[in-house]
């Protein structure tokens, strides 16, 4: 899943109005990083299928950075590091693991039975709504408008761009990742591939973050 990432990220904001919503986003994208990362070290491959042009999305062997397991351990180390960060701050602990968890929840969704529970060899998990492409999509459309709206009553504008800069962001983001993968007929190189998960993950929490910047808490 891709906006839908960001729209959890965005209503977890009212867990904890004091954390930034930028923190949240780069945890709700945290497993694609790490599938980056994992990607260009070789653990994790990721796979283009013969009939692309007909499904719009790639495969995965994941089991380190999407297995159930270790999605659970991936968010107890993000909540136990933010727990550290802000200095006992329970909430903010909670909604920084609770988004890294959700990754893994949306995820089980979309993807086909590829992640695994554990191990490689372990059973794997998927609904397959990806196989419905167009009530995916809508799925990842909705998340990012309710992410929107909770987001929206947690502060208050202190500039125009405080006031229209995430919802504007939000949606050329959504609209951008929605229409990539519907007209998705061909994929780069794995390396570039790995790189662009790395790269898009920290732009668009470093985008996030100076926005969330320009609004005070209620």
């Amino acid at each position: 899943m891709g906006p839908g990432h960001l729209g959890v990220g965005l209503a977890l904001k009212r867990v904890d109005r004091r954390l930034n919503a930028g923190w949240l986003v780069l945890a709700a994208y945290l497993l694609d990083l790490l599938l980056g990362v994992f990607v260009l070290v070789g653990i994790e491959q990721v796979h283009v299928p013969p009939d692309l042009p007909a499904r719009h999305y790639l495969l995965y062997t994941f089991p380190w950075s999407h297995g159930l397991i270790a999605s659970l351990g991936w968010s107890l180390a993000a909540a136990l590091v933010a727990l550290a960060a802000t200095r006992g701050r329970r909430l903010a602990a909670f909604a920084i693991g609770a988004a890294v968890f959700s990754h893994f929840l949306l995820d089980a969704i979309v993807h086909v039975p590829e992640l695994p529970v554990a191990g490689p060899s372990s059973p794997k998990l998927g609904l397959g709504l990806w196989n419905h492409l167009p009530a995916a999509l809508a799925l990842e459309a909705a998340l990012v408008v309710v992410g929107l709206v909770l987001y929206a009553g947690v502060g208050t504008s202190r500039t125009p761009i405080g006031r229209y800069g995430m919802p504007l962001f939000a949606s050329a983001i959504t609209v951008m990742m929605l229409a990539g993968q519907a007209m998705m007929v061909a994929a780069p190189p794995p390396a570039a591939l790995a790189a662009g998960w790395i790269l898009q993950t920290l732009g668009v929490s470093l985008v996030v973050y100076w926005l969330d910047r320009q609004r005070a808490p209620r």
